[in-house]
Order: C-alpha cells, then structure tokens, then sequence
C-alpha cells in the first residue's frame, strides 16, 4: 500500500479511547448490567466453575486471572465487553474502573486521576480514586507490607490515612 493511501486511511479511523474513556462512557443502566452479570455468572477455573466476583472475608474480589508485567508487577483483571453488545464499546476493560463507577453511583474517572487497589491483593476490589503519585506510592505500601502494624509500632506505617491499605 502506497504511504498517501496509508495515511489517508489512518486519518478516517476513529482516535482510539483509553480505557479510563471507554468506561466513563457506560451508562448506569449498563454498568448495573455488567455488575449483575459478574455477581451471577460463572466460567471455568482451574477445574473449577467459579463467579466472576464473589464476596470474601475482606470485600468483593475478582475471579478473573491477574497476569503479569515485565517487572513483576500484576496485570489487573480484565472483562470483555463485546458480550454486552453496547453501542460503540468493545473489547476488554479493566474490571476496577468498571467496579469502582459502579461503587460510586456511576461517577466519572476524573482526568488525571487513577483508581487505586487498596488491598494488596489486585483480585479484592476494594478502590479509591486519587492521583498518579499517590497510585504510585501504594505500590510499596503493598509491596512492603507497611500497611501491617509492626511489633512496637502503635500504627502500621501506611501514610494514606484517608483509605488506609490493606492486605493479608
């Protein structure tokens, strides 16, 4: 293919959506239907027939597997959505942005802003929306475990006292 037909074929594509778009763009009538749908259908595991999310001792947790990135750090849980058939939205999204709009009475993800597992458990839904930095810095509360009390210590050493996190 020529470059003039490449590029006139590019520019009549549609720009593609981040995921944080594509999500804000569900209504609450199609978010109750996706949520309705986890909490009461099932696939395969491991042997197993398992709900997509299930309630566990420390909240709502996601069935869906968690794969990994290059560095080690988890892939979080992803729902296509193409069994929905809802106008203009395809392919899979993240199950937290979905939960936590959900969760909150169909509010929009905020630009610039990122919703946070609190547990360090990526599968528990349990979220908050706040900023990249502070996103970024769960990420050793999780990964040091500060969100435990240490022996000695009166507090466990986790600095986001508005939502705390959380962990085995």
């Amino acid at each position: 293919m020529s470059t003039k037909r490449k590029a006139a074929k590019e520019s009549k594509k549609a720009p593609k959506r981040s995921r944080g778009e594509t999500v804000n763009s569900l209504n609450k009538e199609q978010l109750e239907e996706i949520v309705k749908y986890m909490k009461t259908n099932t696939f395969p595991k491991k042997g197993k027939t398992v709900r997509y999310v299930e309630q566990r001792e420390r909240g709502w947790f996601c069935n869906l597997e968690c794969t990994q990135t290059m560095d080690g750090d988890p892939k979080y849980p992803q729902l296509d959505l193409n069994r929905f058939e809802f106008p203009g939205i395809t392919g899979k999204h993240l199950v937290h942005l979905i939960w936590w709009r959900w969760e909150n009475n169909g509010a929009n993800i905020a630009d610039g802003s990122h919703i946070s597992h609190v547990d360090k458990e990526p599968g528990y839904l349990a979220l908050t929306q706040e900023s990249v930095e502070m996103n970024e810095s769960r990420k050793y509360c999780h990964r040091f475990g500060w969100y435990k009390k240490k022996q000695g210590e009166d507090r466990p050493r986790c600095p986001h006292w508005d939502k705390p996190c959380t962990g085995p």
